[in-house]
């Protein structure tokens, strides 16, 4: 039987101004987090004489870093490199094995397949034992061709930073990257550590993020960090030469200020056809999402971190929708000026007036609408790619030879 608190919360979530008053509060509180971390770090920075770095200030020091290894290592040619790759599947992370390919042989280490659930109420009674298997996959692979590189998709929250520590030890450059770090960075005190990125951020050779605010945050935790944000791999985002079926789309979850963004574009007469977890239509397949973009004159998009539409951060969307040939009207986040060329290559709204009167213009200049879908594209191909993203840091940290494919 429910507990009373359980029917309680299921009835205040169907309440429509039970979920805004919720969605608001978190907002609220999510900001002022956020807001409250960065102004400390950068006192921090402030404070101590710490100097954010170049990317040759960043090369330089890695390689000071791993010159003080017992075990050097030297660059490779593509394909000859041996890669350890952990990770938690959960939809689009099934891309990195392909993206790491053309680069050598790569080991995978993804614990969910194995039996180890890190969204389980018994995830810490499970956590040591995944972190010694996780090591012990890593000796196995090393002792059959020493590893070069280690890429995790990880944080305090499911590893422990001795395990990759003594990857580095064997003689691996160890890669991290991290999506929720303007909010999540230290986390909560869990079994013992920090559940965030924070708790790894020294024995990870080049932490990677995708704010560039969050640098500081790294390398006052005594890390190394650069932006690197997300991408899209070009044989899976690509276009579909379908008939468009829909003016506007949106897909992703039905939560925080959205749905009402969406109802107020509608009242506005602009027809938005939602897919995702808690819209009518629901969810789509990977496949299917993809196929949307071509179906779609004009791809949706928010750039809203959790509940809050003032807090903004990076989104793998930014890349696969431009990548799959599909017309990209997003949230006005200044961070979108890093890696495109707004208003000619995606673009951008500030409010819901302005995204209807942005869906309107985009529908009658269709010219000018498939200019920047195309540019959109060539952009994502020439410099959002998984594999560009990867070889970036490969020869950065010197273990993958300048010029040599």
């Amino acid at each position: 039987m429910l507990s009373l608190k359980y029917q309680i919360f299921n009835l205040l979530k169907r309440i429509e101004s039970a979920n805004r008053a919720n969605s608001f509060v978190k907002a609220r509180y999510q900001e002022h987090v956020a807001a409250y971390s960065l102004s400390n770090y950068k006192k921090r920075i402030e404070k101590d004489g710490i100097l954010q770095l170049s990317s040759k200030g960043i090369h330089r020091e890695l390689m000071v870093r791993l010159k003080q290894r017992s075990k050097q290592l030297r660059p490779k040619k593509k394909g000859d490199l041996h890669i350890f790759l952990a990770f938690p599947l959960s939809n689009w992370e099934s891309v990195l094995p392909l993206a790491l390919a053309p680069f050598g042989r790569v080991t995978v280490f993804e614990w969910r397949s194995l039996g180890y659930d890190d969204q389980s109420i018994k995830w810490l009674k499970q956590r040591d034992s995944m972190n010694k298997a996780m090591l012990e996959d890593f000796h196995k692979a090393n002792a059959e061709n020493p590893v070069d590189i280690v890429v995790g998709y990880v944080s305090g929250y499911t590893t422990d930073p001795k395990i990759l520590q003594k990857m580095g030890e064997a003689g691996a450059v160890i890669f991290n990257f991290n999506w929720d770090d303007k909010l999540g960075f230290s986390g909560k005190m869990l079994g013992g550590r920090w559940t965030g990125p924070a708790a790894l951020a020294s024995v990870v050779d080049l932490n990677l993020t995708n704010a560039p605010d969050s640098c500081i945050k790294y390398f006052i935790e005594g890390g190394l960090a650069m932006f690197w944000p997300e991408a899209a791999q070009s044989d899976i985002h690509k276009p579909y030469d379908l008939p468009f079926e829909y003016d506007v789309s949106f897909v992703g979850g039905k939560y925080g200020w959205r749905p009402k963004f969406i109802a107020k574009l509608r009242k506005m007469v602009i027809n938005v056809t939602c897919f995702g977890n808690g819209w009518g239509n629901g969810p789509l397949s990977d496949e299917e999402m993809i196929k949307l973009y071509s179906r779609s004159r004009i791809n949706l998009g928010f750039a809203g971190v959790g509940h809050s539409k003032k807090l903004m951060c990076l989104k793998g969307r930014d890349f696969e929708v431009p990548m799959s040939g599909g017309l990209y009207l997003t949230q006005d986040n200044p961070e979108l000026s890093l890696v495109y060329e707004v208003g000619k290559e995606i673009a951008t709204y500030k409010d819901e007036k302005d995204c209807a009167e942005k869906i309107r213009w985009l529908l009658t200049n269709r010219d000018e609408a498939a200019k920047i879908r195309e540019a959109g594209r060539k952009r994502a191909l020439n410099d959002h790619t998984w594999g560009k993203r990867f070889e970036d840091i490969f020869k950065l940290a010197g273990v993958l030879q300048e010029g040599l494919d």
